[in-house]
């Protein structure tokens, strides 16, 4: 895709999401965008960049219904490309030959990418491919914990999203706690695995890149430089960590890697050595790689095309870019009040240098200052209203395990066989209802 193609029909996945929001800056202008959501007032349709949103079914509570709507678009041949923004992935994944006759797709053999996903599975794959992880181990049970002497550690739902799975745990304790509050939110259940991880030594970092059937075509590494909510980056800036794209490349090569994938670790600057902790088989949040100068959204939609598409030059190491008022829901989920919050708003527009938002831009998009500001009123008048803002939204494009199972079991037939009204199951998918 160059400066002189003609304007692509993109259909993204979800629209409530950061890495939806930073995919658009990415696309920029020059397409034509629609994009799927559950949500009237999920932040991408307050965006000049998005023509329209089309109403959707979550994939986390129908994802029989969601499938079925997304076949019946790019069956209709509305689209050049099928942008999975986050863990909608999984399901066009399972089904991309049958997708990929209609629409142009990049995504993984399924298998590989169920590895990926699953935060057990990765750790298994990253030694067999010889890749430096943490410690780790996997439970299923409350006693699990209680026999561990490695504390303090990481407790991971093996599907979670933005965070919101993962807790830093000091005691047996506090870990039998957590998994109380996970069941609690009828996010995991005993019997199922989680995954104990020991902290890695380093700075947390992130490496987001683009392959074409095993070849690495675009990367960018990030130091993490501030956290928010779970751990997951606020402040971001860009990096080039030669050993971490080396790896990366031979993580692609040996499986074959096809489209985005992003990677967290950290890296021991001094050793030149990394130590990977989980794995995204998607875009991720991409505008600090964009504002270094890597467009890895511009990559996905030509891999996607079917183009050759040849190696984009190393990002711009340095540039610092902030997860704007997404730093405010974190604050305020982590029990900053409102005093405290506007001190840090103040803090922010005072501070110099002033740092590029990866959320709001208002001169690329003047109605990225909406969900803002919206957002930032909502806090200052509620801040315990952050735990709804984030729980909410993240059910919005969420893949919990028990939708990943109905996946699993559904075949060709029962999604793209069925007349454009069906709502009934196929024999033997289990009902989220």
């Amino acid at each position: 895709m160059t400066r002189s193609s003609p304007p692509r029909r993109i259909l993204l996945s979800e629209g409530s999401s950061n890495s939806a929001r930073q995919t658009l800056y990415g696309l920029g202008r020059g397409h034509v965008i629609d994009i799927l959501d559950s949500s009237r007032w999920c932040q991408c349709q307050f965006s000049r960049l998005v023509r329209r949103r089309i109403p959707a079914p979550p994939i986390a509570k129908d994802p029989l219904g969601y499938l079925r709507l997304v076949a019946r678009l790019v069956q209709k041949h509305e689209y050049d490309v099928l942008f999975p923004t986050h863990e909608q992935v999984y399901a066009f994944a399972k089904f991309r030959d049958q997708f990929s006759k209609d629409v142009g797709l990049a995504v993984p053999d399924f298998e590989i990418l169920r590895r990926v996903q699953n935060k057990g599975t990765f750790c298994e794959l990253m030694r067999e491919l010889g890749l430096p992880i943490p410690p780790t181990r996997m439970v299923d049970q409350v006693d699990g914990l209680s026999t561990s002497d490695d504390y303090p550690l990481f407790v991971k739902l093996i599907h979670s999203t933005a965070s919101l799975g993962v807790k830093k745990v000091a005691s047996a304790g506090e870990g039998i706690a957590v998994l109380q509050d996970f069941a609690r939110r009828g996010v995991w259940k005993p019997g199922e695995a989680v995954v104990l991880q020991q902290p890695a030594p380093g700075q947390q970092g992130e490496v987001t890149a683009v392959f074409q059937e095993g070849r690495m075509v675009a990367a960018a590494c990030a130091d993490v430089l501030a956290t928010g909510i779970g751990g997951g980056p606020a402040l971001r800036r860009t990096a080039i960590h030669p050993p971490v794209l080396a790896d990366l490349e031979k993580f692609g090569r040996e499986v074959g890697w096809h489209g985005p994938i992003s990677m967290e670790y950290f890296y021991d600057h001094k050793q030149q050595q990394p130590f990977y902790i989980e794995a995204n088989p998607r875009i991720g949040e991409s505008l600090n790689c964009l504002a270094g100068g890597v467009n890895l959204c511009e990559a996905t939609v030509r891999v996607s095309l079917g183009e050759q598409v040849p190696r984009y030059p190393e990002v711009r190491p340095g540039i610092v870019t902030h997860n704007g008022f997404i730093v405010m829901i974190a604050a305020a989920f982590n029990g900053e009040g409102r005093w405290q919050l506007l001190q840090r708003m103040w803090k922010h527009w005072t501070s110099r240098p002033r740092h590029e938002s990866e959320m709001t831009r208002p001169r690329e998009d003047w109605m990225s200052l909406i969900p803002a500001t919206a957002v930032i009123t909502l806090l200052l008048l509620s801040p315990q209203s952050a735990h709804q803002l984030a729980y909410g939204t993240v059910e919005n494009y969420s893949l919990p395990s028990s939708a990943a199972a109905v996946i699993d079991q559904l075949q060709e037939a029962d999604v793209f066989g069925f007349g454009p009204n069906s709502r009934q199951l196929p024999p033997g998918v289990p009902s989220l209802s």
